[in-house]
């Protein structure tokens, strides 16, 4: 019986310097399909050179926006998508084509080694952490949801094993700077499983995420690289708190202060002016 076909596609915006790399490591795909987010600089070029579509959209800040779309482009039975700062490893070629000729499960995570401040080091809280990267057609589909946005209807799911090589390298936040602006830019979603701080109050739900993402680390070093990759996370949780009570309080809460202020200042230097006028020398 031959291999059911593989379909695999790659959301990118502006990932010249990775592009490459990721498309390269998919090459083994029956077909390879690029969604360029409108990207500035040369990624459209580089995935013309790899993939055998590409298809151009409008920019989002998130690729759960345009999974749905990418997944409509595929033709074959299964799925494979990376995101354009994920690259397989060389052993997870064979890996997959051996287990599509005989498949034990209608969904498959893979190991995800991050590299956050340029570095992957297993000691640190992400380590070992599963994604779901390969499913067969309608065993998964994909809502707009930030962090929640990839649904499962199969419960035949099992995860490859990080022993035999086979993981995702996720090339990611090379600085803190990097992290930040993706912290931003994903907690701004409306649409997004957020984290609220809870009835103890903004302070105790500080302590409690950075204790929570200190203990899933290996190294007891407090001021080394496992640890300052957990407070980078516990940060990611306390902004992503003190938006959900943003939202909660009204919309522009900040904004009409800010020009009520601007009003009051105006009112003020305005009767200041009446009572103390200028008068030219």
């Amino acid at each position: 019986m031959p291999r059911p076909k593989l379909s695999a596609f790659v959301i990118a915006y502006n990932r010249a310097a990775i592009l490459g790399t990721c498309l390269r490591a998919l090459r083994f795909a029956d077909e390879l399909i690029v969604v360029d987010k409108s990207s500035t600089d040369a990624t459209r070029p580089i995935a013309e050179a790899h993939a055998d579509q590409v298809v151009t959209v409008p920019w989002t800040p998130t690729v759960e926006e345009t999974r749905t779309l990418a997944l409509s482009l595929c033709r074959h039975e299964w799925i494979l998508f990376m995101d354009d700062d994920e690259c397989l490893s060389p052993e997870s070629a064979a890996a997959i084509h051996a287990e599509l000729a005989a498949p034990t499960a209608e969904v498959y995570e893979f190991p995800l080694r991050h590299y956050i401040l340029g570095r992957h080091d297993e000691r640190a809280y992400y380590w070992p952490e599963h994604h779901v990267r390969l499913f067969r057609r309608g065993a998964v589909t994909f809502s707009r949801t930030v962090h929640a946005g990839i649904v499962r209807h199969s419960d035949r799911v099992t995860q490859f094993d990080a022993d035999q090589g086979v993981c995702i390298h996720h090339l990611s936040y090379a600085d803190t700077h990097g992290w930040i602006e993706k912290t931003n830019r994903y907690t701004s979603r409306a649409n997004r499983s957020g984290i609220t701080a809870g009835p103890e109050g903004f302070a105790a739900f500080a302590h409690q995420r950075i204790d929570h993402w200190m203990s899933r680390t290996r190294d007891t070093t407090p001021d080394g690289y496992p640890a300052a990759v957990a407070l980078l996370r516990a940060v990611y949780d306390m902004v992503d708190a003190v938006k959900a009570w943003e939202t909660a309080i009204g919309p522009a809460v900040g904004e009409t202060l800010l020009q009520q202020v601007c009003d009051s200042l105006d009112a003020a230097l305005l009767l200041y002016a009446k009572g103390h006028p200028i008068v030219a020398s």
